[in-house]
């Protein structure tokens, strides 16, 4: 299956938002993942197993190194929204 990880500062409010999100988008586009909520602090380079990291702050570079990295903020503000969440399908349909 999938992994998909939400990153934000402290793994609550605004990566419970992504989560909606990312979810339904890909509920509706037949894509099955486990999605899981995290804070920047707990990426441990030695331990990424995700497909893609949506994150709505910085990702250190060792990480990115790790998993393509979307920027979860258009999610947020509305603006870019459909574009990113398309980013996220295409890395995991990429993937298969």
């Amino acid at each position: 299956m999938k992994k998909v990880y939400l990153v934000c500062g402290t793994g609550i409010a605004t990566s419970a938002i992504l989560r909606v999100k990312i979810e339904e988008y890909l509920d509706d586009h037949n894509v099955q993942a486990t999605v899981r909520q995290l804070r920047v602090a707990e990426l441990n380079p030695g331990f990424i197993d995700a497909d893609v990291i949506v994150s709505t702050t910085a990702i250190p570079p060792e990480i990115q190194e790790k998993a393509p990295v979307v920027d979860g903020i258009p999610l947020i503000t509305g603006i870019g929204e459909q574009e990113a969440l398309q980013k996220v399908l295409e890395i995991l349909r990429a993937k298969s």
